[in-house]
């Protein structure tokens, strides 16, 4: 199943994608008053009005199970044997409807650094027997969803854009093993992993960075500029959908795309992961109890994102796209502060 997030009418509501087409989930259950049935179909036990992703998941089976009813009960009213007008205020298009990231709050976003084995390959770096990374904010300044803008400071003279899998967590667990973490795990999203290196100017003031192994306030003032950059309000883009994990057969198997208004920048594969999602999922649950709604976002695959050079300037229409193979595509318009180009 294929969910998503949108506001409307001054509140967040929830949709589902079914063979590319968007539905209001609230819509959807209000139609079945003209289903000329004598037994309709039976999708929510309760109001869907307020029901957010994270509601969803603590439900459990239930709340699977009321999906799986919603989307089939889609499947047959859409289809030519039943009556596809029931469904017309249940329909939204995608450029019209304000996206939201599927989860709108949730309890953590970490994101796994160094996941990408071109990070090490020109670098007398340790590869980490272990995930590591850093929390990122999960306000909604600094979260944005599908289609929305991603902002560039003024002062950034660069940044970066990476193309990344989120997992989502869908229920409470501590000390999880790894056979088990995938038991843990609702579904999948795209994250565009956006920082700026304009804070190594900053933080390490013209020192060289390979220092950082040998000296480590140059190693925290390095570590300040991961923090920091993926701080910025919009440099986090997340969705467009969660897709749940019985979609994905196999998450090691996907191709994946970066591309700047339309022009692709990188192309990798999610074979190329140090650290994978079960060894994540179990190492993170020794730190901090998973909860319904974390997402944690595994690293560029066998890349390390595109630099958007000083010299790069965008208009309104420009725009960073990502797209995980069976996953989606995820797009943000770009609004640039930086103001023209001078040499």
């Amino acid at each position: 199943m294929r969910i998503f997030t949108f506001r409307e009418d001054g509140r967040a509501r929830l949709g589902l994608s079914v063979n590319s087409a968007l539905y209001d989930l609230e819509a959807v259950c209000l139609s079945l008053r003209e289903v000329k049935a004598i037994t309709k179909p039976r999708l929510f036990d309760q109001s869907v009005e307020g029901l957010t992703l994270i509601d969803l998941m603590e439900m459990g089976d239930e709340g699977l199970r009321a999906l799986d009813a919603a989307e089939r009960y889609i499947r047959w009213i859409a289809s030519e044997s039943a009556d596809p007008w029931v469904l017309r205020n249940a329909r939204r298009r995608e450029e019209d409807i304000e996206w939201l990231p599927p989860v709108t709050r949730p309890p953590a976003v970490y994101g796994i650094g160094g996941n990408s084995p071109l990070f090490f390959r020109d670098k007398n770096f340790q590869i980490p027997a272990y995930p590591r990374g850093f929390l990122r904010p999960t306000n909604h300044h600094a979260l944005i969803g599908h289609r929305a803008r991603v902002t560039i400071p003024a002062h950034y003279s660069t940044m970066r854009s990476s193309a990344e899998l989120g997992v989502v967590i869908g229920k409470t667990g501590r000390n999880v093993s790894e056979a088990e973490a995938m038991d843990y795990v609702f579904g999948y999203t795209l994250v565009n992993d956006m920082c700026s290196d304009s804070w190594k100017v900053v933080a390490l003031r013209g020192q060289d960075e390979a220092l950082m192994h040998q000296d480590l306030t140059i190693f925290t003032q390095r570590a300040s500029t991961s923090y920091y950059s993926r701080s910025t309000d919009s440099f986090a883009a997340i969705g467009p959908y969660l897709v749940t994990k019985e979609e994905v057969s196999d998450p090691y198997n996907l191709m994946v795309y970066n591309r700047l208004s339309g022009v692709q920048r990188e192309r990798a594969y999610t074979q190329a992961m140090v650290n994978g999602i079960e060894r994540t999922v179990s190492f993170l649950s020794r730190i901090f109890t998973l909860r319904p709604g974390m997402i944690f976002h595994m690293g560029t695959m066998g890349i390390d994102g595109y630099t958007v050079e000083p010299d790069m300037r965008f208009g309104t229409e420009d725009y960073f796209e990502i797209e995980y193979e069976t996953v989606g595509v995820l797009r943000n318009y770009i609004t640039d502060l930086r103001g023209p180009f001078q040499k």
